[in-house]
């Protein structure tokens, strides 16, 4: 099991590696901070919203701003399912920056695979998105959003996490997304993100934790591309009827 992590973690960071070569490739160091609940129902439903504030130049310029409410299924231990929407909101920064603050809207499905191997908690999750991007225009030399650019995104994220006591865990991740359908540009694989993290339950429903975010971004006119470095502070909250403690 070990082996296989580190084959997947070093593809990640070969593919990153390979698609910078003889590309522009712009360096931002961002700071994300997040916010995830979940409230758990008795007969499995749930809710679930996720705020997302995101900094480039180390806090200096806003990156992203996001929300994404779901609704969600636990099938058994092993499996369970979401429906969610997502709007951001993503401002021009860095060395290759949009010109004008750009929105979108996706509507997703996603399924959840869970298991546990030689200690460790495993995840598979598997993505589909339906995103609405604003359409950039230039209107007597200024950029003004006219209409929307419709696209489609898969996304596939590997994750561990290994207990350590109690209250405290490590977490670790590689995630891809891929494009297909319409209006792709000339980039297939859209981003590529490797995590590691701590956390800390402070009770049974709470945790903060702070981890290292690598954000590879393929920009869809092939030549551009941004690595990211990334300091991410998240805190979850999950609030049950069934007092599940926090996994």
């Amino acid at each position: 099991m070990k082996k296989q992590v580190i084959i997947i973690l070093l593809i990640g960071a070969f593919c990153s590696n390979v698609l910078a070569q003889d590309r522009e490739v712009a360096r931002n160091n961002d700071l994300w901070f997040l916010q995830l609940s979940k409230f758990y129902f008795e007969n499995g439903f749930g809710l679930e919203n996720e705020l997302h504030l995101r900094l480039a130049n180390w806090g200096g310029e806003k990156q992203q701003i996001l929300i994404r409410p779901s609704v969600f299924y636990t099938l058994n231990d092993a499996v369970t399912f979401h429906l969610g929407y997502t709007h951001i909101e993503t401002y021009p920064y860095g060395e290759q920056a949009i010109a004008i603050r750009t929105p979108e809207n996706n509507l997703w499905a996603q399924v959840t695979l869970n298991h546990e191997v030689v200690g460790l908690q495993v995840a598979h999750r598997y993505r589909l998105e339906e995103r609405c991007t604003g359409k950039a225009i230039h209107t007597a030399g200024q950029p003004e959003i006219d209409g929307s650019l419709h696209r489609n995104r898969f996304r596939y994220r590997f994750t561990l996490k290994k207990s350590l006591s109690d209250k405290t865990y490590l977490a670790a991740f590689n995630e891809v997304w891929i494009n297909f359908g319409e209006n792709t540009g000339l980039n297939r694989l859209d981003q590529n993100w490797i995590y590691i993290g701590a956390g800390h339950k402070i009770n049974k429903s709470l945790a903060i934790e702070l981890g290292y975010l690598h954000q590879w971004i393929a920009k869809a006119d092939g030549n551009h591309f941004e690595s990211n470095n990334t300091i991410q502070l998240t805190a979850h909250l999950k609030i049950s009827q069934a007092k599940t403690n926090i996994q």
